[in-house]
């Protein structure tokens, strides 16, 4: 019995101390990554400031002061000597998949006759290509109110060659008659849309052949597909350079905004990419209307993406509507006419048509991405939105609607968007000030002068989130889709002093509508996370969060605010992992 009782005294303490020292083990577990001694803003309004976080596992495990670090022991601890840490980016309205996909000669000229002679010494020094491929026209040397490039000037100089020439703006297309009757355009074809997606036409009702908007675009990827091989090789690796370049500025979730309905060859190469080990970061692709035929097959066309090309990185949630044009080519939708016009624009969907896509949208379980110019068209979207509301419930409805860009809006809108739970983004680097120019002349003073009331809407009570909208590439590729350059021109309502045209180039009106440092930071990070459903993994730094995190060069907050641009982030994290840069140990 004395053996039996001594056995189990000696048991109870074996597993006493194994206890304790499962304890001490849970009381101070090891972690992957300890940082101390940072200005981290953490996105998160429960929390927005802390010194020190760790890393376990991929994940925040603690986020707070530096007395809390009792707790955890790593073998890795980076004091960052005050720098300042921020959540990764979200880039929340990009084309980093059309890089390089249209491959152009590029033609140039200060006056018209310039540049027609600059479009026959391209034609002359490529007699062999079928079309002529060119860029860019400027808006203001060809288009004067209802009138705009016509078929016949370039007639007179390439009568036999095939010419698409693109306008500066990427949204009209110039073409000469040659080209009319290969695409088979005559005074019979419909416009997709008309007023939008539209064939310019005389007095007569004949084609001038200035295509605007959808009506061109629904051209490219049949008429102007990849097929040289070494075009596709430059798309991939541009595609892949600009991925990174995007990652570096400290991105590490994106929402692709469309191909132009390159899809299929556009989320090809991303998926290629992704099973190479060479996708730096989480990427969101979609399906574009740019004609209201389009609309029928969006959903189903979203799915089959899924299937074909979706992966870990790559997701399909969402369809993306051409809601209006540009005001530059009065293919935009407002309430008022253009000025010395009788016309306002049109939109692409009507309110009932809106809504039973919503609907749809609701049953796919799908979201709603919406370029929206003029204020009719973000009129039309709160409307449709609000009659799905009453179809299907506010409380059940799935879709999250974004309505991209936003350059005016009614005033009596701003609140509605709140209301309405819309998400509204931005691309604030093109808040800056500029001349008036053809957009101030067909909107008037007034108008032009309360464009991009994003602190309104911020304000408001709205979810709003931030983007580059760039895909042009070429020199200022690394300029335009720099989270930075947004964050500083949001900030200032201006554009980078070196970019200024005069001494002084002053401030965009309405000077109120700055943005403050940390409204422009959550809407990059967490808000952005939101848009793409995935605010409870990423955008800001918590515990339990996916760590997802960057270490800038300099601190925003104390920076000269006409430098921010220029921030460099030092390191780039991705779930624990450093993906660029290094972490000073």
């Amino acid at each position: 019995m004395r053996m039996i009782i001594t056995t189990r005294l000696f048991i109870t303490s074996i597993l006493s101390l194994a206890l304790v020292a499962c304890s001490a083990e849970q009381s101070n577990p090891t972690v992957d990554l300890i940082i101390i001694n940072a200005k981290i803003f953490t996105s998160d309004a429960d929390q927005p400031w802390a010194e020190a976080l760790v890393v376990k596992d991929g994940k925040f495990a603690y986020v707070g002061d530096t007395s809390g670090l009792d707790a955890f022991k790593s073998t890795k601890t980076i004091d960052l000597e005050g720098r300042l840490l921020i959540p990764a980016m979200v880039d929340a309205h990009a084309h980093p998949g059309y890089v390089n996909v249209e491959k152009f000669g590029y033609v140039e000229g200060d006056a018209a006759d310039e540049l027609l002679a600059s479009v026959k010494a391209y034609a002359d020094a490529h007699p062999d290509e079928k079309w002529l491929r060119l860029c860019c026209w400027p808006t203001a040397m060809f288009v004067s109110g209802d009138q705009g490039p016509n078929r016949k000037t370039l007639d007179a100089i390439l009568p036999d060659r095939l010419v698409w020439f693109e306008s500066e703006t990427a949204h009209d297309y110039w073409i000469n008659s040659k080209a009319m009757a290969e695409l088979g355009i005559t005074r019979n074809t419909p416009d997709p849309r008309p007023g939008l997606a539209m064939f310019a036409r005389d007095e007569n009702g004949e084609p001038t052949g200035w295509l605007k908007e959808g009506a061109g675009v629904q051209y490219f990827a049949k008429h102007f597909a990849l097929q040289d091989p070494d075009h596709i090789q430059l798309h991939k690796e541009s595609v892949e350079r600009t991925l990174q370049t995007i990652s570096g500025h400290g991105v590490t979730a994106l929402f692709d905004a469309g191909n132009k309905g390159f899809g299929d060859h556009t989320y090809r190469v991303i998926s290629d990419l992704e099973k190479e080990g060479k996708l730096p970061v989480r990427y969101f692709g979609t399906y574009q209307i740019f004609t209201p035929e389009r609309a029928k097959s969006a959903i189903a066309e979203v799915k089959r993406y899924r299937r074909d090309y979706g992966g870990e990185l790559l997701q399909f949630r969402s369809v993306k509507l051409f809601m209006d044009g540009i005001t530059a080519n009065r293919s935009a939708a407002y309430s008022v006419p253009y000025v010395g016009d009788t016309k306002a624009g049109t939109t692409m969907l009507s309110v009932e048509e809106t809504r039973d896509l919503l609907v749809n949208l609701h049953k796919a379980q799908l979201d709603l991405h919406v370029h929206s110019i003029g204020d009719l068209a973000t009129t039309i979207v709160l409307d449709a939105v609000e009659e799905a509301h009453a179809i299907i419930g506010r409380e059940n409805f799935y879709p999250r609607v974004t309505i991209a860009h936003l350059a005016y809006v009614k005033p009596s809108d701003v609140k509605r968007i709140a209301d309405l739970g819309i998400i509204a983004n931005f691309s604030p680097w093109w808040f800056g000030a500029e001349p008036g120019g053809v957009v101030k002349d067909l909107l008037g003073s007034k108008r032009f002068d309360n464009m991009y009331r994003a602190r309104s809407v911020v304000n408001s009570g709205a979810t709003y989130t931030f983007s580059s909208d760039e895909w042009w590439g070429g020199d200022m590729l690394a300029t335009y889709i720099n989270p930075f350059l947004g964050i500083q021109v949001g900030h200032t309502r201006q554009y980078p002093k070196d970019w200024w045209e005069s001494d002084d180039d002053g401030v965009r009106a309405p000077m109120e509508e700055r943005l403050s440092l940390e409204k422009l930071l959550v809407g990059y990070t967490q808000n952005g996370a939101y848009q793409l459903r995935l605010e409870d993994q990423l955008g800001s730094i918590k515990r339990g969060k996916l760590a997802d995190f960057v270490v800038l060069d300099k601190d925003l907050f104390e920076a000269d605010i006409y430098d921010i641009v220029h921030t460099k982030p030092k390191a780039v994290v991705m779930e624990g992992v450093i993906v660029r840069g290094e972490l000073d140990e």
